[in-house]
């Protein structure tokens, strides 16, 4: 079998961002809750539930995609540290 190279480093640096990236997001969204609470009661009363749905909406859809982004920076890491128990125990040069 071929022996296939991995840069491990490279790998768990990617994963180190895109987790955090993920939790800049959740901060992001909570961002969004502070900006948009006050809106729906400035907002006139036929507009004002309309208003909360859409920052719970936008909030909702932040923390979606953060848990995307946090899940792929987790397998990221966990990939590298696989591929090197790998190298280590099973592929030695």
């Amino acid at each position: 079998m071929p022996r296939i190279d991995v840069e491990t480093g490279g790998l768990r640096a990617a994963g180190g961002s895109a987790q955090s990236v993920a939790a800049e997001l959740r901060g992001f969204a909570g961002q969004i809750r502070a900006a948009l609470s006050g809106a729906g009661d400035a907002a006139p009363s036929q507009s004002a539930a309309a208003s909360g749905e859409f920052s719970h909406a936008l909030q909702a859809g932040a923390l979606a995609i953060a848990e995307g982004v946090g899940s792929l920076g987790t397998n990221a890491v966990s990939a590298a540290d696989t591929y090197e128990q790998v190298d280590q125990r099973v592929m030695p040069p």
